[in-house]
């Protein structure tokens, strides 16, 4: 069978960078936009050097900043070099690996045994996660994410090729790029073979020779750590830095709008894909595999987000981003049912021609609208940015798929019925 002209377009090797390149200038063009209250441009038509300025001090002088030092050390390292502004600089690095982070999560998803179409797929809907596609909005403020992000994604690829060497050098710089990387390694320890039988013989020979290296980072990180702080004179104001992390938990729920913001928060980052797992739960013909990635999933985001609530600022969405590595390079594979469902333009007519699914779509779009239009703006939340319309548009995404996956399953559970009856 000759390959379609799609195909063959899909398969033209230069397209995931031209994706991911389009993607990256998009994102950044959002951020530079005049109306936008970005890091980048402060509401303004030019670039903000002197807040980027401040930013990259502060988090070279700041105890819990300074012990991540790669994303600052490669600013400084093109500043000096070229001779550009600290401001260049910042934005330079961080595009730049924002968008090999998107090229690494197709070489992720292709190393997970997805086609190249699903694979692009993953890439794009990477690319527009809440906390990818405002990455430098206030209050997201991220800084050594996309740093962090692609030595997680390189591990992860070392992870699944099980080799190990790149795996704890990568997953080491991981760490200490951010240092809540770490909350990833329970999730990777759920990978380990014959897992079931860890109540038979937890410290069996077997199992060690997967549980050291996919730990070891952690050891190596140790070093690190305890290094920088006694070499940078950084232990009392680490200890300072770390009883005071529980006042953040105050602060995400001391008024209406900080506990709207909180839950939103957490929301914008994880809602759509908790909701597809939600729907695709009753399948059972999803590979073993597959299962483990969501498994996966699931115990980092039981992990993380209460330790974000307790000791960070929630309203900082990215920090409840960091489960998704374990489905990003899965979301075509395992929703892709789900997602074409949206794309049924034939249903749609179907559906909504009848009074209890318009109603129902009616009534859910104006909840949306009130929320979204109304209630979060006049609380001061997502001013001179796009979250209002961000958060309208996934839940009535959500919306849309949740009346049509009833309706769809209601007809087939109908038609089963009469045939059990005829």
């Amino acid at each position: 069978m000759m390959p379609s002209k799609f195909d063959k377009k899909v398969q033209w090797q230069p397209l995931p960078y031209l994706v991911a390149l389009s993607f990256t200038l998009i994102i950044f063009g959002i951020h530079m936009l005049p109306n936008m209250d970005s890091m980048l441009n402060e509401n303004n038509t030019r670039i903000s050097h002197g807040f980027l300025k401040s930013q990259i001090d502060y988090h070279q002088e700041i105890a819990p900043f300074a012990r991540r030092p790669l994303t600052s050390f490669l600013i400084e390292s093109i500043t000096g070099k070229i001779g550009i502004r600290h401001g260049h600089a910042f934005i330079l690095i961080n595009f730049i690996l924002l968008f090999f982070s998107g090229l690494l999560l197709f070489k992720l998803s292709k190393t997970l045994k997805a086609t190249t179409v699903q694979s692009l797929f993953n890439m794009c809907v990477y690319f527009s996660s809440f906390s990818v596609v405002f990455a430098f909005f206030p209050p997201v403020f991220s800084y050594d994410e996309p740093l962090q992000y692609c030595f997680i994604l390189l591990s992860l690829i070392a992870f699944v090729e099980r080799k190990w060497f790149w795996y704890v050098t990568l997953f080491t710089l991981a760490l200490i790029s951010r240092e809540t990387t770490m909350l990833l390694l329970p999730a990777l320890l759920f990978f380990i073979p014959s897992l079931g039988k860890f109540n038979i013989r937890l410290l069996s020979k077997r199992h060690l020779r997967f549980c050291i290296p996919i730990l070891l980072p952690l050891l190596f990180y140790g070093i690190y750590l305890v290094l920088f702080i006694y070499t940078h004179d950084q232990l009392k104001a680490t200890q300072i830095e770390m009883a005071s992390r529980y006042s953040c938990f105050l602060e995400n729920f001391e008024s209406t709008k900080n506990t709207v913001e909180t839950w939103t928060s957490l929301f914008l980052a994880l809602a759509p894909f908790l909701y597809l797992i939600a729907v695709q739960m009753p399948r059972k013909d999803d590979p073993t595999w597959q299962k483990k990635w969501v498994g996966a999933f699931l115990l980092t985001v039981i992990i993380n987000t209460p330790i974000v609530i307790l000791t960070a600022f929630a309203r900082e969405t990215r920090l409840f981003a960091l489960p998704l590595f374990f489905i990003w390079p899965l979301t075509a594979s395992l929703f892709g049912r789900e997602i074409k469902l949206l794309f049924s333009i034939g249903l749609y007519p179907e559906v909504f021609r009848k009074w209890p699914y318009l109603l129902g779509l009616l009534a859910l779009t104006a909840v949306n609208f009130w929320f979204c239009f109304q209630v979060y703006p006049e609380l001061g939340l997502g001013e001179n940015t796009f979250f209002g319309e961000y958060l309208f548009l996934i839940n009535e995404l959500m919306v849309l798929h949740g009346l049509l996956l009833h309706f769809t399953r209601r007809n087939l559970n109908a038609k089963r019925d009469a045939r059990r009856y005829m």
